[in-house]
């Protein structure tokens, strides 16, 4: 029913079904720095679901939506525990399931068109948002496109309809941090009957978040920046024919010289997302993000600027740090001369 599209990071969603929290507050905006406490204000665990959590959201789903013997809703139970394509184990909600195929008689008169397709799809969607996680209000907006059903959608026979709703919508109460953004995207297959038979959820929520956006230290703290400024930086050598097709570790390193304070193109307080070990959980935390440029070398982008006497290229780099201690979070890639020189 169409690619996969899940990374990481998008792989979150809203209802959180599975929420083990360390934190508390739940700030609405940018406000003024506080003092630290020592409490967890700015971090928040949300574990994966259980087993049992994932398969009581599949009997959710089929309780919702009873169905004639024979033909109740299924998902990949062998996936189920383990897959990030059956269920969202953060935000606690569905990505795909069928209905079992089963004889059923034809619909009297001409198979449905394409308008009355698209309201069955969307009832659907509306009577099972909690389990698609989406939030009742997203629903109305979700903007819809409707096409006939491909051979690539893998459908069940009598589906003749596919049906994708999709629209972006922030996360309560932080509405600021665009990095926390959601997206809704949802294809619902229709059969000739006006049954719908199956769908895919791609949609990329992030679970409900308490964490206090009030950092412990302000932007021009010079502790943000204090674990960054010194540090020797590096583009990887893309410029030499086939260089892109080998590994990062065989690429030639470019130096960029020592990090300094005027490098600092841009300090954004953040919501930063990382993974724990298998997906077991994931973490939110208040951080900074901090963009720098670095200038070529002389000598070392000849063959990048295009002709003499031009601006030296630049390289910029991008890490993410503890908004209480300044702690580097996650560090920055170095960038590849000659084929990406733009912002990461």
């Amino acid at each position: 029913m169409g690619a996969e599209h899940l990374s990481a990071f998008a792989r979150v969603c809203a209802v959180a079904l599975a929420t083990a929290a360390l934190g508390c507050g739940g700030g609405t905006g940018r406000a003024r720095p506080l003092a630290a406490t020592g409490a967890p204000r700015h971090l928040q665990i949300v574990r994966a679901m259980t087993t049992p959590e994932r398969r009581a959201l599949v009997d959710r789903l089929r309780e919702k939506n009873p169905t004639p013997p024979g033909s109740r809703w299924t998902v990949n139970e062998e996936a189920l525990s383990v897959s990030l394509t059956v269920v969202d184990p953060f935000a606690g909600f569905l990505r795909r399931a069928r209905r079992e195929a089963v004889a059923r008689p034809p619909r009297e008169g001409a198979p449905i068109d394409s308008a009355e397709a698209a309201e069955r799809a969307r009832a659907f969607v509306r009577h099972n948002a909690e389990v698609l996680g989406l939030p009742r209000h997203v629903v109305p907006g979700l903007a819809e496109r409707v096409r006939a059903v491909q051979p690539s959608d893998h459908a069940l026979p009598r589906a003749r309809w596919a049906v994708r709703f999709d629209a972006p919508f922030a996360s309560k109460g932080y509405e600021g941090f665009r990095e926390i953004d959601n997206v809704a995207d949802v294809e619902v297959l229709v059969d000739d009957d006006g049954e719908v038979s199956s769908f895919v959820n791609l949609s990329r929520v992030h679970p409900h978040l308490t964490i206090d956006t009030r950092p412990a230290l302000a932007e021009d703290d010079p502790r943000v920046l204090s674990k960054l400024l010194g540090r020797r930086v590096f583009a990887l050598d893309g410029r030499a024919p086939g260089a892109l097709d080998r590994a990062a570790r065989e690429l030639g390193r470019l130096p960029l010289g020592e990090v300094r304070a005027e490098d600092v193109t841009r300090v954004a307080l953040v919501i930063h997302a990382s993974t724990g070990p298998a997906m077991a959980w994931l973490a939110y935390r208040l951080a900074y993000l901090v963009e720098i440029a670095k200038p070529a070398a002389p000598g070392e982008d000849e063959l990048d600027r295009g002709s003499p006497g031009a601006a030296p290229q630049l390289y910029f780099f991008r890490w993410v740090v503890d908004a209480d201690t300044g702690d580097v979070l996650e560090d920055a890639r170095p960038p590849i001369s000659g084929a990406a020189h733009g912002e990461p």
